[in-house]
């Protein structure tokens, strides 16, 4: 007897569907979606306004110009009754508070002034050499400036004794008046570069 061809014959049970893929529904990839941009906003946030605060000092600095609000403002360095009537030249320290762009260090030395008195007036002049950016010393026997470095020579004034290798004379820093009047020499504190005929302030 012929076997049977139909395949749901009794003994041979049809074989199972095949199952179908499982589809995820399209709202559900929309709201991942959403969380996945939710999430990295979020994150941008917080990342974003840190770095604004890290480089806000560098910005400040940069956006400053340089008229008149970038000036700086005078520093004390002495008191005029401390200063020598006679015109005697005196070398004082400067000190300021030394600020980067995040750190600050109060009561620091930047340098040094000579003040020189005669009558109410106070000169000022920075005790760096214009030639090398060595200090100078004042010698009281001959009543000169002198730079240890290279031999230049100054007056009392300031001007340099020819010849000299120094291209210009001191560097001489102005005097608060107001300032004066009270009894206390501030000085408007400036460094110039070296080596140059014409003076030019480093920042």
């Amino acid at each position: 007897m012929a076997k049977s061809l139909n395949p749901h014959a009794v003994g041979n049970p049809p074989p199972p569907p095949p199952s179908a893929a499982p589809v995820t529904p399209r709202r559900n990839v929309l709201a991942a979606a959403a969380a996945t941009l939710i999430g990295a906003f979020v994150s941008l946030v917080p990342l974003a306004a840190g770095i604004v605060m890290f480089l806000d000092p560098l910005l400040k600095r940069k956006g400053k110009s340089s008229g008149e609000a970038d000036k700086k403002p005078p520093l004390r360095v002495a008191s005029f009754d401390a200063l020598p009537a006679d015109g005697t030249p005196v070398q004082v320290p400067v000190i300021a508070d030394l600020t980067d762009a995040w750190n600050r260090e109060p009561n620091q030395p930047i340098g040094a002034v000579y003040l020189r008195r005669q009558g109410d007036q106070v000169t000022c002049f920075n005790a760096i050499c214009p030639h090398a950016g060595c200090f100078v010393g004042y010698a009281a026997d001959r009543k000169v400036f002198q730079c240890p470095c290279h031999t230049s020579s100054f007056q009392l004034d300031g001007e340099r004794i020819l010849p000299s290798p120094s291209p210009r004379n001191m560097d001489e820093l102005t005097v608060d008046p107001e300032k004066l009047k009270d009894g206390e020499v501030w000085v408007h504190f400036v460094n110039y570069y070296p080596g140059k005929e014409d003076r030019e302030e480093k920042p």
